[in-house]
């Protein structure tokens, strides 16, 4: 009896020793979908339309309406900007004091929106860092900038990065921005003195070694050029996803290193919405946009099977069907998604077939004094 109760002892010992390492490994195989809003280089244009070749593309009205249509759908979500949202250039004085007003009408729209990031980029800046930091005050968006530096003290002059829990993922998020702005930024740099901006790698590193090490996975919102980006992700390896921007392209999601890198056109003519599944421990991406849309015609050609009163259009669409199962069956094989992290992108041209956001709309034509283009 007595050896029997030294048994159980010894059992129940051990399980209360390992169960917490089981159950810590159980989780890190659970994927957590995580779902990204991203836009960059708005230039603080509120409505569609603001260049010829736009065609009317564009507009924060739309937006608006597009991301209270994810939101409804999207677990996990995060919307976020890579820089440039608030303003175009300003020149001179008189276009800063204009661009000013301006600004804080975007960001008003922004916090409608339900942006929860805004890295700042080299046209933000001159609206004047003094400016900036009012704004930020008065916001509940983080505004980030992990090299953008005080240069009497040596620290950032914003947050340097932005950390929210996902269902027990750490996601963190950091700012950005090439030291090679515009001629007119760097004059403005000089002329105040009220920042510099460090070397992007330099930052990064210092700014994940000290306060980020903890983090699953890293969203870098990079105001770099497409040089830069490549270099950047190749040096930082930490970096999961990478929201570009400074060259005003857009570009469909590219793999660098462990690094997927996106990002949207300029004057808000798109949005960007990346469906990741992230695990704790993967570091490497499958994209799998093409499945899903080999899936999604399998089930539309189901339905105008179950639709069809005509034999032959039956087996003819049963043909088709069984050729893209065998396709997704071959893409599976060469594209096994055990144990890494997936991604589906899709780019979102804001046309003028689009629905607007009504609330938007009305906060945009009251505020139409501040939101004027200066005369070029």
């Amino acid at each position: 009896m007595d050896r029997m109760r030294i048994k159980t002892f010894l059992i129940g010992a051990l399980l209360t020793l390992f169960f917490p390492i089981f159950a810590s490994s159980s989780n890190l195989g659970k994927e957590t979908p995580v779902t990204l809003i991203y836009t960059s280089n708005t230039l603080g244009e509120a409505e569609p339309g603001c260049c010829s070749y736009t065609k009317g593309a564009g507009g924060l009205a739309r937006r608006a309406h597009y991301i209270k249509t994810v939101k409804k759908e999207a677990n996990n979500l995060l919307i976020l900007d890579g820089g440039d949202a608030l303003t175009g250039l300003s020149p001179n004085e008189m276009e800063k004091k204009n661009n000013q007003k301006k600004a804080g009408v975007i960001l008003k729209i922004y916090e409608k929106m339900g942006y929860d990031v805004l890295n700042i980029g080299d046209t933000d800046l001159q609206l004047g860092i003094e400016y900036l930091k009012a704004l930020q005050k008065d916001s509940k968006i983080h505004f980030l900038s992990a090299s953008l530096k005080d240069p009497k003290t040596g620290k950032t002059i914003f947050k340097p990065y932005f950390v929210k829990m996902m269902n027990g993922l750490k996601v963190g998020m950091i700012g950005l921005i090439t030291p090679v702005g515009s001629p007119y930024t760097q004059k403005e740099a000089k002329k105040i003195k009220d920042f510099y901006i460090e070397d992007p790698v330099k930052a990064a590193n210092e700014t994940i070694h000290s306060f980020m090490s903890d983090c699953h996975h890293i969203i870098a919102l990079a105001h770099l050029s497409s040089s830069e980006i490549e270099s950047f992700a190749q040096k930082v390896p930490q970096i999961s996803v990478i929201i570009g921007g400074d060259d005003r392209t857009f570009m469909f999601p590219r793999k660098i290193n462990h690094s997927i890198w996106v990002q949207t056109d300029s004057n808000g003519l798109r949005v960007g919405r990346l469906d990741l599944r992230l695990l704790k421990e993967a570091s490497e991406f499958v994209d799998i946009m093409p499945m899903t849309l080999i899936k999604k015609n399998i089930e539309e050609i189901q339905k105008r099977m179950e639709n069809s009163q005509s034999m032959k259009e039956i087996m003819d669409l049963k043909k088709m069907q069984d050729i893209l199962q065998a396709t997704l069956f071959e893409k599976k094989k060469k594209l096994p998604t055990k144990g890494k992290n997936t991604y589906k992108n899709v780019l979102t041209l804001l046309h003028p077939g689009m629905e607007s956001d009504k609330e938007i709309e009305k906060l945009i034509d009251s505020s139409r004094d501040q939101l004027k283009r200066p005369i070029p």
